[in-house]
């Protein structure tokens, strides 16, 4: 079936948008249009699954609320990396750092995999997230064995983790400074809410966020991960 060149455009169109993390579907808008579309009907949803996919990309969903949620091949050009966190360039044990809270920001919101099917709205505090992460480290490596089956740069994750400050106050402000592991929390929430997987909620406390759809489909997309499935395995 030829697909008219209009609608190539619109799907091309709607890709644009969903890799505009900062773009919000609405009834009225151009993206909240497209995505109905998408939506209802099959080839037009077609067209731009395909279209998505000559660019190195997977949809993994489009839920109302976020729009079109993107995942991406390995060796895609769109692929993200831990390195475009801070545009300042991070040391190899900072990777290690933010790689391990991804993994604990998934297992401390969905616990179970059956969590990642509810569209209940998670929210992450970031003193709460680091005491989550570092018991979870420290049951794991005490159960006998158990350090052995997750791969070694996960047990390096853990060990540059466990031997970096919780907390370290900032001069003369509040907060904690950079070095320490809240701040690390902290970044990386911060970062997901750049890229639509998280927002802040102020009204909450200065350091808590709320997860969105898009966060909870690319949990999805990796679930079944060694890493995420020890983290997970541990009972608190």
């Amino acid at each position: 079936m030829t697909v008219p060149i209009e609608d190539v455009r619109a799907a091309a169109e709607l890709v644009a948008l969903g890799l505009r993390t900062s773009a919000r579907p609405t009834d009225g808008n151009p993206y909240g249009k497209l995505l109905e579309r998408y939506r209802t009907q099959t080839l037009f949803r077609d067209t731009v699954d395909t279209l998505a996919s000559g660019l190195g990309l997977v949809v993994l969903g489009a839920p109302v609320r976020t729009g079109l949620v993107l995942s991406t091949y390995p060796g895609s050009v769109f692929a993200v990396r831990m390195g475009d966190l801070r545009s300042t360039g991070m040391s190899a044990d900072e990777k290690l750092i933010a790689g391990l809270i991804v993994l604990g920001v998934a297992a401390y919101a969905f616990p179970q995999e059956a969590d990642l099917d509810s569209a209940e709205v998670k929210t992450v505090e970031v003193a709460a997230l680091d005491k989550f992460i570092r018991d979870t480290i420290d049951r794991i490596l005490a159960i006998p064995g158990e350090e052995h089956t997750v791969d070694g740069q996960a047990r390096r994750a853990a060990e540059v983790y466990r031997r970096t400050a919780a907390f370290r106050p900032k001069d003369r402000q509040p907060g904690p400074a950079k070095g320490c592991t809240q701040f690390a929390v902290a970044e990386v929430l911060g970062w997901l809410v750049e890229r639509g997987a998280a927002r802040p909620m102020a009204q909450l406390g200065p350091s808590t966020y709320q997860l969105t759809d898009r966060f909870r489909l690319l949990v999805a997309d990796v679930a079944g991960g060694e890493a995420l499935e020890a983290m997970r395995s541990v009972k608190h």
